[in-house]
């Protein structure tokens, strides 16, 4: 089982808050659970005409923040029994690849369309379902700038929506809760579904 919480904040309370990037979102969202050790929630956040609204998957219900409106239910199994589904997927798709003198490569981001396309393959058949390419849309990558102790990082966003269809139920199920791609402590890998009825 799972918790699923929808969580909608105006700009003013962000900007109260100081919730003004990815990092400080990840900061804010972990108050939420006093008891845990190691993060194992996912978020997305999306930007709204009035402010934002915020996906939060995590294994316990998260105790209730001073800012925004928060609204959670449990994932019934039933919800992940279909076959079918539309999805939509915020990623942080990046590949190793090798420098010269460097004995390990460096992980990089991925901008070509095609090679994107591929890494959303590999993470599909890793994690338990196909993608239909017809239905495929995919965003240009776009900078994610953030803070971490006074040090400037950056992630590329890139948005993947479209239908795919579920080979390996019980795999899909945990790609569900544990989310796909790198960076998840920063917004990215959580799997929106809607089921195809």
């Amino acid at each position: 089982m799972s918790v699923l919480t929808r969580i909608q904040v105006d700009f003013k309370i962000a900007a109260k808050y100081r919730l003004s990037d990815s990092y400080a979102w990840h900061q804010a969202l972990w108050k939420a659970f006093p008891e845990m050790n190691s993060r194992t929630f996912l978020y997305r956040v999306e930007p709204r005409a009035e402010g934002f609204l915020v996906y939060l998957l995590s294994e316990i219900e998260p105790e209730k923040q001073a800012w925004g409106t928060w609204e959670s239910k449990t994932v019934g199994e039933a919800f992940l029994g279909y076959s079918h589904y539309h999805f939509q997927l915020c990623a942080n798709p990046t590949v190793k690849r090798k420098r010269d003198g460097r004995k390990n490569g460096t992980r990089t981001a991925i901008y070509d369309l095609n090679e994107l396309k591929s890494w959303l393959r590999r993470k599909a058949e890793q994690g338990g379902f196909v993608i239909d390419e017809d239905t495929l849309q995919i965003s240009p990558p776009i900078n994610q700038p953030f803070y971490k102790k006074g040090k400037r990082g950056n992630h590329k966003r890139v948005e993947f929506q479209g239908t795919l269809c579920v080979t390996q139920p019980k795999t899909f199920k945990e790609t569900f809760n544990h989310g796909i791609g790198s960076a998840k402590a920063f917004g990215f890998g959580l799997l929106v579904l809607q089921p195809i009825k």
